[in-house]
């Protein structure tokens, strides 16, 4: 957060203690009560504790002023928004139970919008170091926030993605390939070896970009 998030107000207060939280402050909604929230240490200190779950949210107050650009277009959208609400959450991905690793936790883990706007522009700048505007790049991965960033670098080098589904079989995936004569994939380790075995029967395709590390093994196998 800025150092706004220790002064600017939130437009939610505590129930309990009946503080007006502060913007960049962490509030506990529950999930049964209506508009009912706690701060972090009414939270903890609470006795009886409150008898329903508590979902962890960001407490945030009014978004930023910034000049609109008069040449409205996707990127200029983008950017303006990342401008007005800057310090707060964009994009999240919910927790694993650490416990029990085949169970989501009741967490998110998130990042700022600032941070989603930072990464997007220092990806595009990476990405026109192999492919220029205009030319076509796919996008082929589960849901997550670097599918999301991967786009918003698109859209800021002018550079065209085409979505793909990881649910498309191997001839499906080529035609998308060869149709959009697409130049660079970008994917996430589960589509990797696909797109590398696929890659013989696509002229067009020059690059491939993991989402995630990779392992030596695979280095070494490809």
């Amino acid at each position: 957060m800025n150092e706004t998030a220790t002064t600017k107000l939130s437009y939610w207060a505590c129930d309990q203690c009946q503080r007006h939280l502060k913007h960049g402050e962490f509030r506990f909604n529950c999930t049964i009560c209506e508009n009912y929230d706690l701060c972090e240490q009414c939270l903890a200190t609470l006795d009886p504790p409150h008898p329903h779950r508590m979902m962890r949210e960001l407490a945030h107050g009014q978004e930023e002023t910034v000049e609109f650009d008069q040449n409205k277009n996707m990127a200029n959208g983008i950017q303006t928004a990342i401008a007005m609400y800057h310090d707060r959450y964009c994009l999240g991905v919910r927790d694993i139970d650490k416990t029990n690793p085949s169970l989501y936790a009741d967490t998110y883990s998130w990042l700022t919008f600032e941070l989603v706007g930072t990464r997007a522009k220092n990806f595009g700048q990476g990405l026109r170091k192999i492919i220029e505007p205009r030319r076509y790049l796919g996008i082929c991965s589960e849901n997550r926030p670097e599918w999301v960033i991967t786009d918003f670098a698109c859209i800021f080098q002018s550079i065209i993605s085409v979505p793909m589904y990881c649910l498309f079989n191997d001839c499906e995936l080529v035609y998308v390939i060869k149709n959009a004569q697409v130049s660079v994939v970008v994917c996430d380790i589960k589509m990797l070896s696909k797109f590398v075995r696929l890659s013989t029967e696509c002229p067009s395709l020059d690059h491939i970009i993991c989402m995630d590390p990779i392992s030596e093994t695979i280095l070494s196998k490809y």
